[in-house]
């Protein structure tokens, strides 16, 4: 495992638990999407589960790989490391798991990978929580995108919560707390992240992706988030990014562009059915609300740099920006609730011009 980059505050909190001894049971770790939260909670688990690492290499990696527990905490096959994530609904023992569209995190799912209970097909699942620890250092339990979580899970999950296992730890990874139950926010420890500084993403991608183009103009777009600039070289965003820009030139002087809707749709369309190609299960309605998601931070991203530039003496273009980047914002909620998108986009693009025109 590399060493985590930036997020000393919260590295530090984590660090100063372990180094107590008095770790407690369940945290949560949310922030922006991308900016490593879930890379976080696999140190803290390595930290705990690998018994050559100490609080004091906590956030540097450097133990990884250096003995059998290791070596396991690596790959994520360690048996007392439990990552679970919407996407494994696809290998449960359950079959209406197996056969349903990936859009959250039912309660089967929790039953069969940590609190047990009765699944769907009447089986009774033990609950991995309170199974026995295989190597004697606990149990560590990750929760990706725990915001998926439906309400029944999450009240499921708080028994647990209040009354854990010995040697056992939950991690919750969320980029929207607000959507965990108060009852399940009050028993966690909460640690926020926040997005990493140019020379700290600069560095993320030198490490990771040396052979990366576009550097600039991903460090730009990715707005301190790892997994944004990852996500920008697999969609090759940059070079969609320059084919869009004489349309947004067109509303940035409010002149309508037509195009503007095609060529979103065309993106989100091409990246949905990429995503669902990749996963036969994995959700169509979804991977069109995240491919629209990175398209309107690409435009956010365009209005802010545009909000850069405008003077103190010009105020009111500075206004009609700040209302055009509310707009987008509201877009992405019009989206999220499933609003059709070729009305959406049609109605962004008419204000924009009428704000750019004013």
């Amino acid at each position: 495992m590399s060493a985590v980059i930036g997020h000393e505050a919260a590295l530090n909190t984590i660090r100063n638990a372990i180094q107590s001894g008095r770790i407690h049971h369940a945290w949560i770790l949310s922030g922006p999407p991308g900016v490593g939260k879930f890379t976080v909670a696999r140190e803290f688990a390595r930290t705990i589960l690998d018994p050559q690492s100490t609080a004091d290499d906590f956030g540097l990696g450097q133990t990884a790989l250096a003995s059998p527990e290791g070596t396991l905490l690596e790959s994520e096959s360690h048996p007392d490391l439990h990552i679970i994530r919407k996407e494994d609904a696809a290998f449960a023992q359950t079959s209406t798991l197996r056969s349903r569209k990936q859009m959250n995190i039912p309660i089967d799912l929790l039953r069969e990978r940590i609190i047990g209970g009765h699944t769907d097909d009447g089986v009774m699942r033990e609950a991995p929580a309170w199974r026995k620890s295989h190597y004697g250092q606990g149990k560590v339990f990750i929760l990706d995108e725990a915001e998926l979580i439906d309400p029944s899970g999450q009240n499921a999950l708080l028994k647990t919560l209040e009354e854990p296992p010995p040697d056992t730890w939950i991690v919750m990874v969320t980029s929207r707390p607000e959507r965990l139950l108060q009852t399940v926010r009050s028993r966690c420890e909460h640690v926020r992240f926040g997005p990493l500084l140019d020379d700290e993403i600069r560095e993320w991608i030198s490490q990771t992706m040396p052979d990366v183009s576009n550097v600039d103009w991903i460090v730009q777009w990715a707005d301190g988030a790892p997994g944004m600039a990852m996500l920008a070289e697999e969609t090759s965003l940059a070079e969609y990014a320059h084919e869009l820009q004489a349309i947004l030139d067109d509303l940035d002087h409010g002149r309508w562009n037509q195009d503007f809707c095609v060529r979103i749709a065309e993106f989100i369309n091409q990246r949905s059915e990429q995503v669902v190609k990749a996963n036969s299960k994995a959700s169509k309605d979804m991977a069109n609300k995240q491919a629209a998601a990175i398209i309107l931070r690409l435009l956010g991203s365009h209005v802010r740099r545009r909000l850069a530039t405008v003077g103190p003496d010009d105020q009111e273009s500075g206004r009609h920006l700040w209302a055009l980047a509310n707009r987008i914002s509201e877009t992405e909620d019009q989206l999220q609730r499933g609003l059709n998108l070729k009305h959406v986009l049609e109605s962004l693009g008419a204000e924009w011009c009428q704000l750019c025109h004013s």
